[in-house]
């Protein structure tokens, strides 16, 4: 055997792991998990070397390591501390104690090997009177115990541990730039691959714009004569069955012609080189002129109407936006509204905001047919049969809204119970910021 080893490890893992690097070297060793068991070993067998921990319960390192310098019977017995070493304190205390050498968490087993048989072959590991000295330190006087050569010794481990674990830092930070390179490329490599995709997906938008355009204007031309020359001819009729199934001819035609203009306009929104003749709006005036073309409706559902919203309130808005976004709320509340129900329209005032409400008390709206409502062509009940509802008014509605950079919510609380439009525009938006719209 080399020598005697005593490990003073509270850690029972780590001072296993200790043994069985020592044990396959050749050296015999021993475990102490606390700084008293250690003094007591020693005491009834002298090792060659105490390899012991810092942090221990009760007596830890420094201490014991102090009562074995103190004691003339022990002092010549050599010491190394096993430590993380991350504050100057740490070596300084270990020089106050008598410390032979350190070790550094987390070692490598040949540097643990190597300081170990360098402590064991020094000689004369006790202290004399006259080797005592003092360093001061963040204006607290530390006396120092170990020897010249002990001192020295620590200080080429410190540099040695300081050497490798430089060498560890660049050795990391040369695969950190690798990594990073290796990175960078797939960061381009996939912005590469997420603008091809967004150039597809552009162009496949602008094919259905085109093609709803397209088919808008093919079904327009031959409803235009159809919708002017068939309630002429209904006029005329003197046949009451010929005369019913005229009649369903025209509010098929309406219906067709209706669904053919919402098309229409939802591919001119999705274009960006249509201008908008920004105005000053009064909402009220808005609302009112576009209440005035459902009169009608309203009357034969006894609907009644609450705004209170001042004539006052101004927004920078085209009419053509304007008029698109109220008439659509307007037209779904007065649609969907019960007999004898009412719609209401309120302001809230934000710094920036305007917030108009539009709130009606009709058939309302499940939690999942809120959610869905500004869908293109989705339709929240369809076992209403309702032929005259296309499902593109509130996507339309939501388009322009975004357009003006504003925002629109819905809320219900479930069916029967009425729903909420909430509308955010901004008081004085940045016009630069909108496209122009004729």
């Amino acid at each position: 055997m080399k020598g005697y080893i005593l490990v003073a490890e509270d850690s029972r893992t780590q001072a296993d792991m200790l043994c069985h690097i020592l044990n396959n070297v050749g050296y015999e060793t021993d475990i102490a998990e606390s700084g008293n068991e250690a003094l007591t070993m020693i005491m009834n067998r002298m090792p060659d070397l105490l390899l012991s921990d810092i942090v221990m319960p009760g007596m830890d390192g420094y201490e014991l390591c102090a009562a074995i310098k103190a004691n003339s019977a022990l002092s010549s017995l050599p010491v190394i501390l096993v430590t993380h070493l991350y504050d100057p304190e740490d070596i300084i205390r270990g020089l106050e104690c008598g410390a032979n050498n350190f070790i550094i968490k987390p070692y490598d087993q040949v540097a643990l090997i190597s300081r170990i048989a360098g402590v064991l072959n020094s000689s004369g590991y006790s202290v004399s009177e006259n080797e005592l000295s003092g360093v001061e330190y963040k204006g607290t006087r530390y006396p120092i115990r170990s020897g010249r050569d002990d001192i020295l010794q620590i200080l080429i481990s410190i540099y040695d541990t300081a050497v490798s674990r430089n060498l560890e830092l660049e050795q990391a930070t040369e695969r950190l730039n690798i990594l990073t390179g290796s990175l960078e490329e797939l960061v381009d490599e996939r912005t590469r691959a997420l603008q091809k995709t967004a150039g597809t997906v552009e162009l496949l938008l602008m094919q259905k714009n085109d093609l709803l355009m397209k088919i808008g204007h093919d079904l327009k031309t031959p409803l235009t004569p159809l919708v002017a020359l068939l309630p002429h001819v209904y006029n005329h009729e003197k046949d009451e069955d010929l005369k019913e199934i005229l009649d369903v001819l025209i509010n098929d035609a309406q219906v067709l012609k209706g669904l053919v203009e919402q098309t229409l306009k939802l591919s001119l929104l999705n274009h960006d080189s249509f201008s908008m003749a920004e105005a000053e709006i009064s909402i009220t005036k808005v609302i009112e002129e576009v209440i005035s073309g459902y009169m009608f409706s309203i009357s034969q559902l006894n609907i009644s109407i609450h705004n209170h919203i001042p004539k006052d309130c101004i927004v920078h808005l085209s009419p053509f936006h304007a008029t698109i976004i109220f008439e659509n709320l307007i037209s779904n509340a007065i649609k969907y509204n019960v007999r004898g129900g009412s719609i209401t329209f309120g302001l809230m005032e934000e710094d920036l905001f305007w917030e108009f409400s539009v709130t009606d008390t009709g058939i309302g709206l499940t939690k999942e047919e809120a959610g869905q409502v500004f869908d293109e062509f989705y339709k929240a009940d369809l076992s209403r049969h309702d032929h005259s509802s296309h499902g593109l008014g509130l996507s339309i509605v939501h388009r322009v809204i975004s357009i003006c950079e504003g925002s629109i919510q819905v809320s219900s609380q479930g069916k029967g119970m009425g729903t909420t439009f909430i509308v955010r525009l901004l008081k004085s938006p940045d016009i630069s910021e909108f496209n122009n719209f004729e």
